[in-house]
């Protein structure tokens, strides 16, 4: 069985970071035999809300990673619910 990991920060402030984050998982030999990371910005847009889909990720992670960088809570509040 392998556990879900929800990497989350701004979406293009801190996108290096997750991703640096999911290749950590997937390229190291254990962890990628234990776990699965998702990053929204992998996921196709498919005619659903993106809140919903944010939503319903988040509901089937084991883990979730949110990575804050130099920003004021207003700033990261707005960019969660964007959409």
């Amino acid at each position: 069985m392998k556990y879900n990991i929800f990497v989350s920060g701004v979406q293009e402030e801190l996108k290096i970071e997750r991703i640096t984050v999911k290749n950590l998982v997937i390229e190291n030999p254990l962890l990628k035999d234990y776990f699965k990371v998702f990053l929204f910005e992998d996921l196709s847009a498919k005619g659903k809300s993106f809140k919903k889909v944010y939503i319903d990720e988040v509901r089937k992670c084991n883990v979730y990673i949110g990575i804050l960088g130099n920003i004021n809570t207003e700033t990261l509040i707005r960019a969660r619910f964007q959409h």
